[in-house]
């Protein structure tokens, strides 16, 4: 079975881009302790915020990535297509 810590991923790209939890929160229209939340995994993260804080973030191939458990690095060259495609999707 495949799982996910999608609060770990949120934390990623947050601190990827050198966000506190109140920045992230500012930019995505919630409470900093939604984030917060989010990020322990103590609520579920609905699909439209992943979406949405991808975009925000400009993470969507590791987001992308993660859901699909694929090793981006190891990977890059044959998935470029594929995010390429989830691209025009998200």
């Amino acid at each position: 079975m495949l799982t996910i810590d999608v609060g770990k991923l949120i934390k990623q790209c947050r601190k990827k881009m050198g966000w506190s939890q109140e920045e992230a929160a500012y930019r995505m229209h919630v409470n900093q302790s939604t984030i917060s939340r989010i990020e322990k995994n103590l609520i579920a993260c609905e699909v439209n915020f992943l979406v949405r804080f991808s975009k925000l973030t400009n993470t969507e191939d590791i987001v992308i990535a993660a859901l699909f458990s694929i090793d981006v690095i190891s990977q890059s060259i044959p998935l470029l297509s594929m995010f390429a495609f989830m691209r025009f999707i998200f």
